[in-house]
């Protein structure tokens, strides 16, 4: 339980007994934890608060995906504050597309290289 908001104690003041009168005032805390996107990534998790303004600087397609997708259902998820609608339209960097492309290039060769292989 937390302290009561006004205190009222005896204390000494230069040998004499003076009344003091202390009023405190404070936001209760709960404790909680937090991570980051990518620390994220891959795990399920029970209920999650996301803030979905993103700062400046390079948008990534996870940043926004990823907060999104660690809950199994909308009533687990709450969005602390409004954001821009674009947020939610990101598109993968050129980069990332080309990488995409290159694994999916592998894949082929791959199934082509063993595909009489059970």
């Amino acid at each position: 339980e937390l302290l009561p908001e006004n205190v009222s104690k005896a204390a000494k003041v230069n040998k004499k007994t003076t009344k003091l009168s202390v009023k405190r005032k404070a936001l209760p805390l709960i404790p909680a934890y937090s991570m980051t996107t990518h620390k994220s990534q891959g795990q399920t998790l029970g209920k999650i608060i996301v803030d979905l303004v993103i700062p400046p600087g390079p948008l990534e397609v996870a940043s926004v995906y990823v907060p999104l997708s660690r809950v199994k259902s909308l009533e687990d998820l709450l969005i602390i504050r409004p954001f821009e609608f674009v947020t939610l339209q990101v598109k993968p960097s050129t980069a990332q597309i080309e990488e995409l492309k290159r694994l999916d290039r592998i894949a082929q060769d791959t199934r082509k290289r063993f595909q009489f292989t059970v």
